[in-house]
């Protein structure tokens, strides 16, 4: 270690709390000496998780890419990097040119949400594939909360959040956030927010068919069969208008159809559905009573609820109920956010309806919000007479994150060409033919834009670059910019000149709308930031809600959080918004939006067929799975990390002893799991914190697959992939796979 040792703030890059952090770097040895948490930092207060310390390993991971490569007879050979780019636009244009748009496709994963750069640039890359053929990890996710959103406050981007700081009631179903760290909850240590509210005298209840870490925390927990969240919400809302606990407050004069919904839920009681939740009705009723009586009350669902038969209709429950109790939008309710760049993703006016554009080439299911279900990928690349060609993957990895990815697998080698924009070869991208791998993040400089659009307290963060990136890297904008150039006959500097053009465009625009006078010259003279992505970052910064405008108003700009002492500025608490940011048409939240009442036939028909059954029944072999995440797991991400496989086996089927009892199964004997398209061994883990009838496997392994290069997660935690035990069922609704409530069987072997 040398004498050069230097404290810098940055924030942490792995999962949606952005917790601020304090590391000390040796800049002569480029090492990453210690990381801790910021105890200045606003949101975080010092705490961090074990993920804090994953981008530095990261960083030194030796089986990470530093090279383009690109795959031969005799293995992975480095090439440069102007012939890999031109060789992917080449050859990609070939086939776009040759045999349609849609030869061509797109997936995209998880960590692009953390890089600013890569998320500006990526619509130009789009635009230039122009394939309709569109997957991300967004339909195994959040796609029900995206379309319920558009469908009822005309932003399919900005999610309502539970104001965890001032509520007095905090329902979570369907979600742990203290090991998820917060998802569309942007909270650093959701336990201790939980806590505060228990302390001023509030209540934690968790529904879910496991006793998660977040239950173990909270004041009461219910056990609800999967995939019947909707059937509960629903008979919540019924129990609302039986009792005339309606309260619209500063929302009333824009909620339309409140009749209308009172009739669709009208079948849908406490004792009608509680033989199909497993929830007693005087349970439901007591919990609505408690809800009532909470001057403020938080209703939260995340991905359980997203993936499943029903997930758009339990999202709309969700926001139904905050809307019919004046709990949305209302300080300690469910709030949105006011993201500092001031925007909300990609979107356009509520009246553009986002959704059934175009279809699948085979099945013919519509897009949701410009995508199309992932679980589909494999159908759709050996589609007869429609096959796609050449698939380009971007920090994603679907053979193990996605519905049949064994089908996946199999359906890559039918590709013409595949390129993949990974840091690992993996066991998908061990299938590109080209691999560019990008900077991490000590390397680059960023802004976590993204996750500034849910968090339950508005922020501006950050990250400075930390070293320079060693000889034959690039960021993953800069990339994702040369190949849309390359793709555009442009030069990567004129493609660049398109994009900013196009946020000044932007910028001056907004500024109309909001009353002032602003020009390009202006602009161009204040600008700062030492890359293009940082100068974007200063024009949305600056022209946003806390923004100077240019010089209109006091306020601030890049250069104002590069100089802040911590990593993150603080902007004070959630602000009511609506109706003022509305974007539906006339300004309207329609409870009866079309997005929810087709659906509503398909939910009856369910329901009448699956009314009267016992959710606790003994059904011989039959069990339904669920999901569920580790602290230390990330998708797949960390699998190749020591630190974060090391110890007991996390892939495991848990199940409930009187399961367990009854199918003759030990604790850590091997289970055999069997499902309508396959079938896995596992080891079983016996615990009284599942609900009888559900098995529980995480979501992420199966390290199987010998072309691979990740040697730690092959050789110490493989694991079986439970995606490779579900179908590519989804949630009509909203064209999400569904991955929780699949029925299985288990047998001893």
């Amino acid at each position: 270690m040398s004498d050069n040792i230097e404290t810098l703030r940055r924030i942490c890059p792995t999962c949606e709390a952005c917790c601020g952090l304090i590391m000390q770097v040796d800049r002569d040895q480029k090492k990453i000496v210690s990381i801790k948490g910021d105890p200045d930092d606003h949101r975080s207060k010092g705490y961090v998780c074990a993920k804090s310390q994953a981008f530095n390993y990261i960083y030194e991971d030796t089986e990470r890419l530093r090279h383009p490569v690109k795959k031969t007879a005799d293995g992975w050979q480095e090439i440069s990097w102007d012939e890999a780019l031109d060789t992917i636009a080449a050859k990609f244009s070939h086939i776009r040119d040759t045999h349609g748009k849609d030869a061509l496709s797109i997936y995209v994963g998880n960590p692009l949400g953390h890089d600013f750069a890569a998320g500006v640039y990526l619509q130009a890359l789009m635009t230039a594939i122009g394939t309709e053929r569109f997957f991300s990890a967004g339909t195994v996710d959040q796609m029900p909360q995206q379309r319920v959103c558009w469908g009822l406050i005309g932003h399919e981007w900005l999610f309502p959040v539970p104001d965890l700081s001032r509520t007095e009631l905090f329902i979570c179903m369907g979600a742990n956030p203290l090991v998820s760290q917060g998802s569309i909850l942007g909270t650093p240590d959701v336990k201790r927010a939980m806590m505060d509210i228990q302390q001023r005298g509030g209540k934690c209840v968790v529904i879910d068919p496991r006793r998660t870490e977040t239950a173990e925390a909270a004041d009461q927990h219910l056990f609800i069969q999967p995939g019947t969240d909707a059937y509960f919400l629903m008979a919540f809302a019924n129990t609302l208008f039986e009792r005339n606990d309606i309260q619209l407050g500063h929302l009333s004069e824009h909620i339309d159809n409140v009749d209308e919904l009172r009739r669709a839920v009208a079948n849908y009681t406490p004792e009608s559905t509680a033989s199909l939740t497993g929830v007693p009705a005087e349970t439901l009723r007591q919990l609505v009573t408690d809800y009532c009586a909470a001057e403020k009350a938080a209703l939260y669902g995340r991905i359980g609820l997203c993936t499943q038969e029903f997930g758009l209709a339990s999202h709309w429950m969700l926001m139904v109920i905050s809307l019919l109790t004046g709990n949305f939008d209302r300080e300690g309710g469910m709030m949105l956010a006011t993201a500092p760049t001031g925007g909300f993703g990609p979107g356009g006016a509520g009246d553009i309806k986002p959704y059934g554009r175009w279809h699948s080439k085979v099945r013919g299911v519509p897009e949701t919000c410009g995508e199309l279900p992932a679980s589909l990928m494999a159908e759709e690349i050996t589609a007869p007479g429609n096959e796609v060609r050449g698939l380009l993957t971007i920090c994603g990895n679907p053979v193990l994150s996605v519905p049949r990815g064994d089908k996946i697998h199999k359906a890559l080698d039918t590709l013409d060409f595949m390129v993949a924009l990974d840091i690992y070869v993996n066991e998908t991208t061990s299938q590109a033919d080209i691999i560019l791998p990008s900077t991490v993040h000590p390397e680059h400089s960023n802004i976590d834009v993204t996750f500034q659009n849910f968090t339950t307290r508005n922020y501006l963060s950050f990250s400075p670059k930390t070293f320079e990136p060693a000889p034959g890297l690039k960021d993953l904008g800069e990339i994702i910019l040369e190949l849309a150039a390359r793709m555009s006959g442009l030069s990567r500097d004129e493609m660049d000149g398109f994009v900013y053009q196009g946020m000044i465009d932007m910028v001056i625009e907004r500024a109309e709308e909001d009353g002032y006078s602003l020009s390009a010259d202006t602009i161009n003279e204040q600008i700062s930031g030492d890359s293009s992505p940082e100068r974007f970052a200063d024009l949305m910064i600056r022209s946003g809600p806390y923004g100077d405008q240019f010089g209109h108003r006091k306020g601030i700009s890049l250069q104002a959080i590069k100089d802040h002492p911590q990593a993150s500025m603080d902007l004070g608490p959630l602000q009511q918004r609506l109706p003022g940011i509305l974007r539906t048409p006339g300004k309207r939240i329609d409870l009866m939006h079309e997005v929810f009442a087709n659906d509503l036939t398909r939910l009856q028909q369910r329901f009448e067929d699956r009314s009267g059954q016992n959710a606790q029944a003994d059904s011989g072999n039959d069990m339904l799975l669920i999901g569920r995440r580790h602290v230390r797991d990330m998708n797949s991400w960390l699998h190749n990390l020591k630190p974060y496989i090391r110890g007991s086996n996390r892939c495991t089927a848990k199940i409930n002893p009187a399961d367990a009892e009854r199918l003759g199964l030990k604790h850590e004997a091997d289970v055999k799991v069997v499902s309508n398209v396959g079938e896995a061994v596992i080891p079983v883990e016996i615990s009284d914190e599942m609900m009888p009838g559900v098995v529980s496997i995480p979501h992420g392994f199966g390290h199987v697959y010998t072309e691979s290069k990740q040697s730690n997660a092959a050789s110490i935690l493989p694991g079986i992939s439970c995606n490779d035990l579900i179908d590519e069922s989804l949630d009509e609704a909203s064209s999400t796979c569904i991955v929780n409530g699949v029925p299985v069987q288990l047998f001893a072997v």
